[in-house]
Order: C-alpha cells, then structure tokens, then sequence
C-alpha cells in the first residue's frame, strides 16, 4: 500500500478516536445533553471495535486486501444503521448521528481503495 493510502487509513482511524475523546469530554460538560453524547460514544465504540484490525495495519497490506476489511466494515456499519433506525432506541439518535459520521468518511476512503488498487493492477 502506499504512503498516502496508509496515511488515509490512519487518519480515519484517529477522527474516529477523537471524535469519541470529544463526545466524552462534552457529554461531562453539557449535562442536558449527557444521553445524546452517550448514544455517540457508544456508537463510535462500536466503530472502533470494527476497525481495529486499521489501528494494526502492515504497511505491506496489499490494497485488494484492505478493499475487502473496509468492505467487511461497512456492511457490518450499514447493518448497524438499519437497526438503529428500526429500534430508535434509548440512545439511538446519537448512535446513528455516529455512525452517519462514520459512514460518510468510510465511503471516500473506500472510493480511494478501489482508486489505489485498480493502478496496482494496471
């Protein structure tokens, strides 16, 4: 994989990392909103829990190969969103704003996956 690419990968996995520290430390200072920033944290958990194998990463890691981590991410991502808008649950509202979030930044970086390993092939 190269440079940029890793780079990317890595940037994706920290927003997600500091989007969580963030919602944590404004779910202590903004108290009516405590349960919103709870459904957030919860819901970048989840993501972070799915990613871990991004925090991991061999620079080696082929580009076919992350296509297909990233692939696996975000289907389990897009099923998540499904139940969380089935459910609406107690703290549904800030899981989906989380992993909407989420989803939009792992869709570019699946877009330029599938950039990097179709000039691999070529």
């Amino acid at each position: 994989m190269n440079h940029s690419l890793q780079r990317a990968v890595t940037s994706f996995y920290n927003l997600i990392y500091e989007a969580q520290t963030f919602a944590t430390a404004m779910a202590r200072i903004d108290t009516a909103e405590q349960e919103h920033y709870a459904g957030r944290i919860e819901g970048l958990n989840w993501v972070l829990d799915r990613c871990q194998q991004l925090e991991d990463m061999d620079a080696n890691l082929s580009p076919s190969t992350l296509q297909r981590v990233l692939a696996e991410v975000k289907s389990d991502l897009e099923h998540e969103l499904s139940v969380q808008r089935r459910e609406k649950g107690r703290r549904a509202d800030g899981r989906e704003e989380a992993l909407n979030f989420v989803a939009d930044y792992l869709a570019s970086l699946i877009t330029a996956t599938e950039i990097e390993s179709a000039k691999t092939t070529v």
